[in-house]
């Protein structure tokens, strides 16, 4: 069974959806793709290694551990 849930690097960060990926065999939205996130947020994917190094959305992890069943994030010194 496939994972419920994938990564989008979209407006500098990295949101979680439950929308299906259309590239077949790949867990990656293409890039200009619209996709409805985790935290209620309709927005554009972008491809490259320098975005998937935004910071995590924490709204989409909380929702995304929710969902998986993972315990919460541990709390880690201020966030920029």
């Amino acid at each position: 069974m496939p994972h419920p849930i994938a990564w989008v690097p979209a407006e500098r960060a990295r949101h979680a959806s439950t929308d299906p990926v259309s590239q077949r065999g790949r867990r990656e939205y293409p890039e200009g793709q619209r996709v409805s996130t985790l935290c209620g947020r309709a927005v554009e994917a972008c491809e490259g290694e320098l975005a998937w190094l935004w910071w995590t959305c924490p709204t989409c992890d909380d929702r995304a551990r929710e969902i998986v069943g993972a315990p919460p994030r541990p709390e880690v010194g201020g966030r920029a």
